[in-house]
């Protein structure tokens, strides 16, 4: 901190003393626990290469995943209105063309998560479908559908993330069966497989895999390379990624490699970028 100016220097050492704190707490409290003005804390995010708060605070708490003990991860997991303001035209390129690869499916999961509300968007001209998702904004957003039948879950709601958890949905989803599970990921990796920041929602993602036939990951090019959090499932479990074409191409031919088919979509056109090889569907 030695080389910090006086007013970034009181904002580092809040961090330091309270990472918690500044991974949820709203600006001004932030501020005024730092004695700093807001633009303040703005500009020092920016100082470190990110475009403002929310990507600071996702950077943030990505660098604390790959030192704190597991039983941690769940308190340092980045706000869903963080995750909202990040990528924006990436996450919307994507649901929009994976709301395309809906074809022959009756029954689908959507989860939960910024990219894949977007995704519930994109449905207004697909057929009728019967829809779970433990997601209640997803639930808020699909109600302008009238053609879908949507299912919630049994559970306990979760208010910070406005969706439904618990044990009760592994014993609800057993008994059930669905086309497609259109899946988020915070944490993407060859060799680790899918993971997330809370581990309840690994058990529940981990139950609706099992209960789908196609597994579609829907993750911006961010969450490749994030480190290891709680576990969802192998790389093999998963069928199709949609991604964004800033994506690592050696990574996108080792995932190719085995079976998996990757679309790296552009964000400025909305369409599959050319050169790609295909893999199964």
């Amino acid at each position: 901190m030695g080389h910090l100016s006086k007013a970034f220097g009181r904002i580092a050492k809040y961090l330091v003393a309270d990472p918690d704190s500044f991974m949820h707490a709203p600006l001004r409290t932030i501020a005024a626990g730092a004695a700093v003005s807001e633009p303040s804390i703005v500009r020092y995010c920016k100082s470190y290469g990110c475009k403002g708060v929310p990507e600071f605070r996702i950077e943030l708490a990505k660098s604390l995943a790959r030192e704190l003990p597991e039983f941690r991860l769940n308190l340092i997991a980045p706000n869903i209105s963080d995750r909202e303001q990040v990528n924006v035209s990436k996450k919307r390129s994507i649901a929009r063309y994976a709301a395309g690869l809906i074809e022959r499916e009756r029954a689908i999961i959507i989860d939960s998560g910024s990219t894949l509300r977007t995704f519930a968007t994109q449905l207004g001209e697909a057929r009728g479908l019967s829809i779970l998702t433990a997601d209640l904004e997803v639930v808020n957003l699909l109600s302008r559908y009238k053609q879908h039948e949507v299912i919630v879950p049994a559970g306990t709601v979760r208010y910070d993330t406005m969706t439904v958890g618990g044990r009760f949905i592994e014993r609800f989803l057993a008994e059930l069966h669905f086309d497609t599970f259109f899946l988020g990921a915070d944490a993407i990796d060859l060799r680790l497989g899918l993971s997330t920041f809370n581990e309840e929602e690994a058990q529940k993602n981990a139950a609706m895999i099992r209960a789908s036939d196609r597994v579609v990951v829907l993750a911006d090019s961010s969450k490749f390379g994030t480190p290891s959090l709680h576990r969802i499932c192998d790389i093999r479990k998963v069928n199709v990624i949609v991604t964004d074409t800033d994506v690592d191409p050696v990574l996108v031919q080792q995932l190719e490699g085995l079976g998996i088919a990757v679309h790296c979509v552009d964000a400025r056109t909305g369409q599959r970028a050319a050169g790609r090889r295909k893999a199964r569907p």
